[in-house]
């Protein structure tokens, strides 16, 4: 724990997620206390897809962290902004050529339902 799921609907340099990945997991270590090792982090392209208008020059990111129920609105807020941060800086265009939007969710895990080999 905890999860990171980046769905994306443009296609990305797979080298690009790697210091993406480092970023939000320093995010969560500082914020949350998690433990790096515990961090589980993936990127899936979404191959069919619909934004806004159907513009086929419009993409977007959402970010999904799962974590354990127990952090702070405060502390959720913090993740929050600054994992949208870590998102605009990496994947914006830098010539504007492509719309982009951006999302962020935060999910509490139940500790009862959730099960691992790990020592949380």
């Amino acid at each position: 724990m905890p999860h990171i799921k980046l769905e994306h609907t443009e296609n990305i340099d797979p080298d690009l997620f790697k210091p993406v990945f480092k970023k939000l997991k320093v995010i969560l270590i500082k914020n949350a206390g998690v433990k790096k090792d515990n961090c589980k982090c993936k990127a899936i392209q979404i191959p069919i897809y619909e934004v806004g208008s159907d513009d086929a020059s419009e993409h977007f990111y959402h970010l999904e962290i799962s974590l354990l129920k127990g952090r702070s609105e405060e502390v959720r807020g913090k993740i929050g902004k600054k994992s949208l941060q870590v998102l605009q800086k990496y994947f914006t265009d830098i010539n504007g050529a492509h719309k982009k939007q951006f999302s962020i969710e935060i999910r509490d895990i139940n500790p009862k339902n959730y099960f691992t080999s790990n020592a949380l």
